[in-house]
């Protein structure tokens, strides 16, 4: 298990981050924007505008329609700890966008 934690932690350090190399599509997708102004969360893996734990009006949407996990905070149907299956529309939005699987949430 401390193997694979120190593989984790330097195993790509010899290589520029894609953001480096010139990518800011991949830029945004990919590293935690504090400013909350990329197309990804990263913190939530759901496109930005529509996340429920970080903008305050689609929140409100959201419990205006009845879509609201009180237990977890968050919409029902962004609510991935509930049900799992509902992070899989969210998978493939940002597959359609880049063609690759989305960073795992951080939060």
């Amino acid at each position: 298990m401390l193997s694979a934690a120190i593989l984790m932690v330097s195993g790509c350090a010899g290589d520029k981050p894609a953001a480096e190399k010139g990518s800011d599509e991949t830029e945004t997708a990919t590293t935690a924007d504090p400013t909350h102004g990329g197309w990804w969360c990263v913190e939530h893996a759901i496109p930005e505008e529509e996340c429920s734990m970080c903008s305050a009006s689609y929140a409100k949407a959201c419990k205006e329609k009845g879509d609201w996990c009180e237990e977890h905070n968050r919409a029902e149907s962004q609510c991935f700890i509930c049900d799992a299956s509902q992070a899989e529309k969210y998978v493939k939005l940002y597959e359609a966008k880049y063609g690759k699987k989305p960073p795992a949430a951080t939060e």
